[in-house]
């Protein structure tokens, strides 16, 4: 088997690998950007241009600081001022709810989890000064001991509070008066979140001929920590002592570092004094590059840490952390236009005009004068130029004020065409500042000074888009991923004014993010006033009702709320899902008890109204039933009276019969007895 052309590489080949591309990188950035930049910090802070003669005007035109913060204050009110921005869509029906929680909780990470309104001013103003603004996202891996004390324990919950994962140490002691048992432990508490650190521009580097983070061969971070830094982030001890003594003084002394702090009085720091090897400064790089580690012939992505020649990590990584915000971006290349330099030359002209204007109006009031030999009495009278002084002369024209040439008349006409040179340079006109006061007048309507405004906005609107699209819309969607692939615990966080619990880790996959931008004149207002009118048009449509349903209604004032910048909506509208039964008004229901009573009283009227009728009715009937019933027992008992007296008869008949039998048989048998045996009835 021929043997592979590529070889894997050693440590000392990957450090002369990273070396050399740290050298290629920093000398670019040292040579030209450097020097750019600390320009622009010096006109910023009003240091450039110096007057030319030490007697001139120190007046300077802050014309890059106008510039620069103008554009700063649109972009953050438009993007940190409170309203949502940046929302995830949803990726089906059922996707929803879960697309506006996942939307709140990246809110929660970058505006209070991290200062959010810091990072974007970060960088937004190094994105305008410094071509680039940087920010670094990342998991950090952070834990906390805490001392906690205990007493009065039984043994069951002794046992159970050494058993509690996030205890390290334990010290029990058993108290022999009380029988329970007394001590202190340590908490191991975690405190590991996603973080997002803007990075100066002094300490990212990057291949020069790069077009983009994604596609450079080489990306890095520099920056200042001491031993004691490293070994407190989990670096080998071994190695960290292998590092030696490193200047710190490459990032100290950079012309960058030094113009930002000049004007405290901090731009020479002092290396003298002594100091703990320990808590020495040394220069660490964080590189992200592709190489073959191997030898196998194919790339990925590594992270290595090294600080002077020693290599103190190295790992394969899926992505780079940083994410980047360039105002004026150049195509095919990473590094756009500075913004701020483009207002260099008005800053240098109208510094020199109104400089002119100064020293002009400080000689005219105060003119140098020629004077006749011998026409003073004491020139120190003159020279002193006190207001109301007298000065004593021995001939009237012995002093007479040097000719002094007017002012150009041109020059404020100049100044006007600098301001408008300003505005087109970098569009940030005076109207979108409300600085414009002709604008506002009684033939202009506000319609009219809103498209004014509009249309002067347009440029800004064009950086406001490369900051959402270049930043914002990667940030969040990282700040996504990193929460799906470390938030292992279950969160609970305030949303839209409720608290609720929820799994980052268990959410989906997302790679569709939309970032709203209004720019314009009262354009969240506008937004805001849209939805409820769209709301009055639905609910007065009648044919519309049965579509416009209690969710619908909830969307859309949800929305309006939020356009106006009302963040906690939960506070002011509760979700038809959660509202109870709607319940009866007392009022109502007393009306309506006191109906019930009135309509019962009524029903009991009219109950015994009839009941009055029916015992009549059916007394009538028993009446007439108990007149048929005496007539038949009438009738009966006549019949039976009839058959009694029948029967009487009858049977007195036959006991008369038997008796007269008897009588003749006894007559015939005793004639003497005979008659005793007849009855006198018989």
């Amino acid at each position: 088997m021929a043997e592979s052309r590529f070889k894997p590489i050693s440590e000392d080949e990957l450090a002369s690998v990273v070396d050399r591309q740290i050298r290629q990188s920093v000398g670019y950035y040292d040579s030209k950007l450097s020097k750019e930049r600390q320009d622009v910090i010096d006109y910023y802070n009003g240091v450039k241009p110096k007057p030319v003669h030490a007697g001139n005007s120190k007046y300077v035109s802050l014309d890059v600081f106008d510039s620069v913060d103008s554009m700063k204050a649109v972009l953050l009110e438009t993007f940190a001022a409170g309203n949502r921005v940046v929302a995830f869509e949803p990726q089906g029906e059922d996707d929803i709810e879960l697309a506006n929680t996942a939307s709140e909780y990246c809110d929660y990470v970058v505006f209070r989890q991290n200062n959010g309104y810091q990072v974007m001013s970060d960088v937004i103003q190094d994105g305008l000064m410094a071509r680039v603004g940087v920010a670094k996202i990342y998991w950090e891996e952070k834990y906390e001991e805490v001392e906690e004390e205990f007493s009065h324990l039984t043994a069951e919950e002794a046992d159970m509070l050494l058993a509690a994962p996030d205890v390290d140490e334990v010290k029990v002691e058993l108290n022999d008066e009380s029988g329970f048992f007394d001590g202190e432990l340590k908490r191991v508490v975690d405190k590991s979140q996603i973080r997002i650190d803007v990075i100066p521009p002094e300490e990212f580097l990057i291949t020069p001929q790069s077009k983009s983070i994604e596609e450079a061969p080489f990306v890095a971070h520099r920056t200042k920590k001491t031993f004691a830094d490293l070994i407190a982030e989990g670096y080998d001890k071994k190695l960290v002592e292998r590092i030696g003594a490193e200047d710190d003084s490459e990032l100290s002394l950079d012309p960058e570092v030094l113009a930002r702090f000049e004007q405290i009085g901090a731009d020479r720091l002092n290396m003298d004094g002594e100091v703990q090897e320990q808590s020495k400064f040394v220069v660490v790089y964080e590189c992200y590059m592709n190489l073959d580690m191997d030898g196998s012939g194919e790339t990925k992505l590594y992270k290595i840490v090294k600080c002077g020649n020693v290599v103190l990590d190295k790992e394969m990584v899926d992505r780079k952390p940083f994410k980047v915000f360039v105002p004026v971006p150049t195509t095919h290349s990473f590094y756009g236009s500075n913004f701020a330099a483009r207002v260099i030359p008005t800053q240098n002209a109208r510094t020199v005009l109104v400089r002119g204007i100064l020293d002009h109006t400080v000689t005219t009031n105060n003119p140098r004068y020629q004077v006749v030999k011998g026409a003073l009495t004491n020139p120190k009278e003159l020279i002193e130029n006190r207001i109301g002084g007298l000065v004593n002369v021995t001939r009237p024209d012995g002093i007479s004020p040097l000719p002094q040439p007017s002012l150009n008349p041109f020059v404020f006409q100049t100044i006007q065409l600098l301001d408008e040179d300003k505005e087109e340079a970098t569009g940030v006109s005076r109207l979108s500042q409300g600085l414009n006061k002709d604008a506002v007048s009684k033939q202009n309507s506000q319609g009219l000074v809103e498209n004014l405004v509009s249309l002067s906005m347009q440029r800004q609107k064009i950086i406001a888009r490369n900051f959402a699209n270049q930043f914002l819309k990667p940030l969040y969607l990282e700040v996504y991923r990193l929460a799906v692939a470390h938030e292992k615990a279950e969160k609970v966080i305030k949303i839209g004014g409720t608290f609720q619990r929820i799994m980052p880790s268990e959410w989906a996959d997302r790679s569709d993010v939309t970032v709203e931008m209004k720019l314009g004149y009262g354009e969240q207002e506008k937004e805001a006033a849209k939805y409820l009118q769209m709301h009055q048009m639905l609910s007065q449509d009648q044919t519309v009702g049965p579509m416009y349903s209690p969710v619908n209604k909830f969307n859309v004032l949800r929305t309006a709320f939020e356009k106006a910048g009302v963040k906690n909506v939960m506070d002011f509208l509760t979700p038809p899902q959660m509202i109870p039964p709607p319940q009866p008004d007392p009022l109502m229901l007393k009306q309506v008890e006191l109906e019930e009573r009135k309509v019962a009283t009524l029903e009991k009227q009219a109950d015994t109204t009839a009941q009055k009728v029916s015992v009549n009715a059916e007394l009538e009937q028993m009446r007439l039933e108990m007149q048929r019933m005496k007539m038949e027992l009438d009738a009966v008992l006549r019949q039976r009276e009839d058959d009694r007296k029948e029967f009487d008869t009858t049977a007195r008949y036959a006991i008369a019969t038997e008796e007269l039998a008897m009588a003749k048989e006894q007559m015939a048998t005793d004639p003497a007895n005979a008659r005793a045996i007849i009855s006198p009835n018989s």
